[in-house]
């Protein structure tokens, strides 16, 4: 389960912020994860649990906003998210579209401290 050590590098990075801005507790964190990036959102969450216990951020919500494939069609010049199953074939015209726009990202949005 890869969502562990991702948790872990998460909470490492917010100790990292949390210590030159002098924070002391972290409430919630905000995320983007996108679809193509191979993380379960449910197994992140759960990791997360695990491995904030005994931090800043022990008992901190987890937010996971998830981000869709788009893809760049250079026949149509559409950015599409192709149909489920369809792999990266433009639904508007039904060439292939090798260029992803998004759809692969881990981003730290935010994290929230309380006041």
């Amino acid at each position: 389960m890869h969502e562990l050590s991702i948790a872990l590098s998460l909470l490492e990075g917010i100790n990292e912020a949390a210590e030159r801005e002098r924070i002391t507790r972290v409430s919630s964190v905000r995320l983007r994860v996108g679809v193509l990036s191979g993380i379960a959102p449910d197994a992140l969450r759960f990791s997360w649990d695990l491995a904030s216990e005994d931090t800043i951020a022990a008992g901190s919500k987890l937010e996971i906003e998830e981000v869709p494939l788009v893809v760049m069609c250079q026949t149509c010049a559409a950015r599409v998210t192709p149909l489920a199953g369809t792999g990266l074939v433009c639904p508007m015209c039904g060439s292939v579209c090798p260029n992803i726009v998004s759809g692969r990202e881990l981003e730290l949005v935010a994290m929230e401290v309380p006041t």
